[in-house]
């Protein structure tokens, strides 16, 4: 870190991890353990500060633009938060932001973490995109860089033992979820276009899978991500939807920016054209979509989009407030929320085993995780590394009176596998 090392040994550690993890998940904390760590721990003009860089890895440019700058956005108020909180319980640590654009390309997004490394990163959280955790992946792995994902949701990611770690939940939950809510809608046939890359491919085969067990058909056109043109994409995709017949919907594996040239495309395609369309968590909440191509989006039904999204608590509405005030009144997505949980969890490990190694963090941010109740909710993690479970909201586009916007939905409960519309 290229700073003196500050120890808080014994009975001033053990009181600090009951206090740190005791404010965080709601418990009470007792007078006992609080007046422990005040008698024991260093003074803090007895300390010289250390700086602890954390990289925020985010997609300023390219297809999740949109998202990773409102990552970065949650990510720095979480540096306050935590820096606020070091500072009242009298530790030496000081933790800064280092962002790099991953440009939301795979390439980039190695030469990035290459760069952070280099400047003492042992902890990178952003990477929306499951191609771009794919690339950095080997590079943590062999260099013991912990890489936190806050969007990364491709199936093919879960592995155990390695130096990646997700805050959302992987697809096998949002697979079913995409089935549930477009079978419950009374849709049989279900006509998919989906980026040929780990998630969209990943995505497809567990929607496809889980819909023909509902009873279901679907069929599909992938389309490579950097294409220029996806006309001819479009029109397989409408021969296709036209000969499903009746009931069949149409069910969009997206980005941003390849998503706005399918539904500009497809709201002038006769057959498209008259179809409901659904989303994913690939575009759910993206500004750049109602900017851009909100009347096409809502002359094809709205897009109705799932997304990993906590249940409303006072903390999450005290955050979401505060984040407005910031942004400039644009809402935080769900990735963003995460986001701020994954600064949390970082800062915890460092506070609580007095290291920013990143073998270390790999295996203690786990076990706070266990017990962390973030603003997001708990955030356990299964042996992938990956959040354990959650449920997903359904935002669509709406007209509002100064454009178009998005709006809750509904509800897809995990536990269940029920879906409920209405907001």
């Amino acid at each position: 870190m290229g700073s003196k090392s500050v120890s808080v040994k014994g009975s001033a550690l053990r009181a600090l991890a009951f206090l740190v993890i005791g404010l965080l998940v709601g418990a009470a904390v007792s007078y006992e353990y609080l007046s422990l760590y005040r008698q024991t721990a260093p003074t803090p003009g007895s300390q010289q500060t250390i700086t602890v860089p954390i990289g925020a890895l985010v997609e300023l440019t390219g297809d999740l633009s949109s998202y990773g700058k409102r990552d970065q956005l949650a990510m720095q108020l979480a540096v306050e938060d935590v820096n606020s909180f070091a500072e009242k319980i009298g530790s030496p640590y000081r933790f800064t932001l280092l962002p790099e654009d991953s440009g939301t390309s795979p390439e980039q997004a190695l030469a990035r973490i290459k760069t952070l490394a280099a400047q003492g990163v042992q902890a990178v959280i952003g990477l929306e995109a499951s191609s771009e955790v794919s690339a950095v992946k080997p590079f943590a792995d062999s260099n013991h860089v912990v890489v936190i994902s806050v969007g990364s949701t491709a199936m093919s990611l879960a592995l155990p033992g390695d130096y990646v770690l997700r805050v959302v939940p992987p697809d096998s939950f949002q697979s079913r979820a995409l089935a549930r809510i477009i079978y419950s809608l009374g849709y049989r046939n279900v006509a998919v276009i989906y980026r040929n890359d780990a998630w969209g491919v990943g995505l497809y085969e567990a929607f496809s899978s889980r819909f023909k067990e509902l009873g279901g058909s679907v069929a599909g056109v992938a389309y490579d991500p950097s294409a220029k043109d996806l006309s001819a994409e479009v029109k397989r995709l409408s021969d296709i939807a036209s000969g499903m017949g009746s009931n069949t919907a149409v069910l969009s594996i997206t980005f941003e920016d390849d998503g706005i040239m399918i539904f500009r495309l497809a709201a002038r395609d006769p057959v498209l054209s008259k179809l409901k369309w659904f989303g994913t968590d690939g575009v759910a909440q993206s500004s750049k979509l109602t900017a851009e191509a909100g009347g096409e989006i809502l002359a094809l039904g709205g897009l109705p989009c799932t997304i990993f999204q906590p249940s409303e608590t006072r903390r999450l509405a005290s955050f979401v407030q505060r984040f407005r005030e910031r942004s400039g009144g644009e809402y935080p997505h769900a990735y963003a929320m995460a986001s701020y949980d994954a600064v949390w969890l970082v800062a915890i490990a460092v506070l609580l085993t007095n290291s920013y190694a990143g073998d270390k963090l790999v295996t203690t941010i786990p076990l706070i995780a266990q017990n962390f109740n973030g603003i997001t909710g708990p955030l356990v993690l299964d042996t992938n590394g990956d959040r354990a479970t959650g449920d997903y909201a359904i935002w669509q586009v709406v007209k509002t009176s100064s454009g178009y916007d998005w709006e809750l939905a509904g509800w897809y409960d995990s536990a269940t596998d029920t879906a409920k519309f209405g907001g």
